[in-house]
């Protein structure tokens, strides 16, 4: 099938050759494709499956381009004391980057990259300077959206700080106070002290892999999750058919920003290009909760020795670490650990006034009380993280420290359960929690607009979304307020009544490439009769899709690529080791 880009047009009357059958089919809306295969199937809604792929092309050049990075925060100077309070702070497992400035936050992401460019050739393996590293750090934590209260950038170092940590303890790379000392030489791992097997397989380009993983295993979330999209039917829901749509757009996003910031040809060299891209982008697949059961299992396989491949290892150990990070909050001390808890439950809350304003089922349960917020931590502790950390350290034995944390913080939160259901008032009401006001709808306006259901905006309004990137914070919050793109009184915005749609590209180019597709279809089709039905190949159960290899526009999910059919009775994609394995 022919590919669509962003910058489709017709620039002469010569005839190409495209699959006009396949895009027919898929214009018409006749099940997007399964009905190419010689059979018929309902037609779902009113998408147009091929203008969605351009509207991603679009969307993903727009929200990763230099251009629109005018809330990029300019590198500013660390005083010498301000340098080492951070790089003391980085070594420790109690750090809290939500209550440092914008400027000390990438500050920070920089200060962890480069203790681990103080690693023995890595700088000679990577051919990355550091300068280059910067310019791509910053333009990746524009791509952020800082309204979110907790899938932020602030979320996104914690992950790599918490990364750092982990193989540290193992030996595996320096402390970050190895800067305090410039005049020292390249580090090397102490031979005095035994390297854990699983992670000295890691060579130095794997590392920085993980590192890029941790810090951009979140880019452009919405803050809202993989469960309401599905439920809103979001363009990008349709695009990835609801199969870790949020994760494959985090990837997506992350090789375009590679590309645009000088990092491109780690992806593509010809030998080491694909291990590194795959090894990238599995590991920020198997941030997607719904995997977990299927990770787990994958895991155990490894702890037991069923699993040889060195490459399949790698991929392994990176997801667990990377894992373990994602959802460390339970394991920090018990002051952090709540400031994550209650983080989340605002954003949870955020999403959920969203889902009642679409009339949507609820897809979490935010904590309102004290009571709900530690029950809530209980029932995650013992469902996700502490079964995580406990088999990590199972085969990472410098883990331990962490998964006994995490055992220790479960108590707090279990005798905090026991404590307000005694004292029914105190449920109630927590004057330590936060007072943030819940996001109204129209805040939402700045997300990646393919995350939004299409008839929460007008379709005149699709074409301003399109242009407003995830940009910085506003210094305060009447200042967001005054910044809004609309306000809900607006002529062309209706929250009290949004309108069903069909969905068009976010901006200009996307509109015309939509339009472009529009006119091929209707000059090169007459009838549906006379299609070559060979020209759709099918399956009738999917495969789980392949991430965005090229950076910039995703393979679709809903045409064939390899690996086992897709069961229905599964929630989500199974994680296969090797299910990229032959992307390049």
């Amino acid at each position: 099938m022919c590919k669509v880009h962003g910058n489709l047009g017709i620039r002469d009357s010569r005839r190409r050759s495209v699959d006009v059958g396949g895009l027919a089919l898929a214009l018409a809306q006749e099940g997007l494709g399964h009905g190419w295969g010689g059979w018929e199937d309902e037609e779902i809604g009113e998408a147009r499956y091929a203008e969605l792929l351009s509207d991603m092309y679009t969307h993903t050049q727009s929200h990763t381009s230099a251009d629109s990075a005018h809330g990029v925060i300019s590198e500013m100077p660390l005083t010498a004391e301000a340098r080492r309070r951070l790089i003391r702070s980085l070594d420790s497992w109690n750090f809290e980057p939500h209550k440092l400035p914008d400027e000390e936050i990438i500050a920070c992401t920089l200060i962890l990259f480069e203790s681990l460019y103080r690693m023995e050739g890595m700088q000679e393996d990577l051919s990355v300077p550091l300068q280059r590293l910067s310019d791509f750090l910053h333009h990746l934590r524009h791509v952020y959206r800082q309204q979110n209260s907790y899938h932020n950038f602030h979320h996104a170092l914690d992950v790599l700080q918490a990364t750092h940590i982990f193989l540290h303890s193992s030996n595996i790379v320096p402390p970050v106070s190895i800067l305090l000392n410039p005049d020292d030489g390249p580090w090397r791992p102490n031979q005095d002290v035994p390297r854990d097997p699983l992670l000295a397989c890691l060579t130095n380009e794997d590392l920085f892999a993980l590192y890029v993983a941790a810090i951009g295993h979140d880019a452009g979330h919405p803050g809202f999750t993989n469960n309401f999209m599905k439920n809103a039917k979001t363009p990008l829901s349709m695009v990835y058919d609801d199969r870790s749509a949020l994760e494959q757009m985090h990837c997506a996003l992350l090789l375009k920003l590679m590309r645009n910031d000088g990092l491109g040809h780690l992806l593509d060299r010809p030998v080491r290009g694909p291990q590194f891209r795959r090894l990238l982008l599995q590991t920020v697949l198997a941030t997607d909760m719904s995997v977990h059961p299927e990770f787990m299992d994958l895991f155990k396989n490894l702890l037991a020795g069923k699993e040889t491949d060195v490459r399949r290892q790698k991929v392994l150990i990176c997801q667990a670490l990377i894992k373990c990070a994602d959802i460390s909050n339970p394991c920090r001390p018990m002051s952090v650990s709540r400031h994550w808890a209650a983080a989340l439950a605002q954003e949870w809350q955020n999403q959920a006034l969203l889902e009642r304003h679409l009339d949507l089922p609820l897809s979490v349960q935010p904590s309102v009380d004290p009571l709900s917020e530690a029950r809530s931590q209980v029932w995650f502790i013992n469902t996700f993280a502490k079964p995580l950390f406990d088999m990590t350290a199972s085969g990472v034995p410098e883990m331990a420290k962490f998964a006994l944390q995490c055992s220790s913080n479960l108590q707090t939160w279990e005798a905090r359960c026991a404590e307000l259901n005694v004292h029914e008032d105190a449920a109630l009401e927590d004057p330590e929690r936060s007072a943030t006001p819940a996001r109204m709808p129209e805040d939402f306006l700045t997300v990646f607009p393919l995350t939004l259901p299409s008839d929460f905006l007008l379709p005149q309004m699709l074409t301003t979304v399109g242009a407003v990137a995830p940009s910085s914070p506003p210094a305060t919050p009447s200042e967001y307020s005054a910044s809004s793109i609309v306000s809900p009184q607006s002529e062309v915005f209706d929250l009290l009544h949004p309108q069903n749609s069909t969905y068009v590209g976010g901006n200009s180019a996307g509109s015309d490439a939509n339009a472009a597709i529009r006119a091929a279809y209707k000059a090169s089709v007459r009838k549906k009769k006379s299609f070559h039905r060979n020209s759709w190949n099918p399956s009738g159960a999917f495969s789980a899709p392949h991430p965005a290899v090229d950076g910039a526009l995703p393979m679709s999910p809903r045409l064939p690529c390899s690996g086992p059919p897709y069961s229905s009775s599964h929630a989500a994609p199974p994680l296969l080791v090797a299910r990229y394995k032959s992307a390049s």
